[in-house]
């Protein structure tokens, strides 16, 4: 299937490369327009849109790294990109709002396993992305964090 839209959530580690690896490959058949998306995680106990100078400092150096990656040094060089940084309480719903509005084809992410209580997870943004997206997931997960 021709992907035109492909999302793919940043996390500033090395499973970012391997998502853009990924969405190079569907986006080289049609020219796709690739959104890179950093959340920055909002505590409850601030208001949504809390000025937080050093998450959003580390954010937009993922997304740069991330930027310079697809433009550069992927296999699969990506020219039609948007990198976007969001404020939220959670990561999963704001992916989920950002594919939504969008309207993008498929997300294209990576993942690792976490040992969290003594149980093998992948936390919690996951499986809320693979639950609620309004498009196709490709998600590619590595061994242990």
């Amino acid at each position: 299937m021709p992907y035109r839209r492909i999302l793919v959530p940043i996390h500033g580690n090395d499973g970012d490369y391997r998502a853009l690896e990924l969405a190079g490959m569907l986006a080289a058949k049609r020219g796709a327009d690739v959104t890179l998306v950093y959340v920055v995680e909002v505590k409850q106990s601030l208001p949504l849109d809390a000025d937080m100078p050093e998450a959003v400092a580390v954010g937009e150096l993922a997304l740069e790294r991330a930027e310079d990656y697809a433009r550069s040094k992927a296999e699969y060089r990506l020219q039609k990109l948007t990198p976007e940084l969001l404020q939220a309480r959670s990561p999963g719903p704001a992916i989920v709002d950002e594919a939504i509005e969008r309207d993008v084809d498929i997300i294209v992410m990576a993942s690792q396993n976490r040992q969290r209580f003594g149980q093998i997870t992948v936390g919690e943004t996951v499986p809320y992305i693979l639950k609620n997206a309004p498009c196709e997931v490709l998600l590619e997960r590595a061994g242990f964090d």
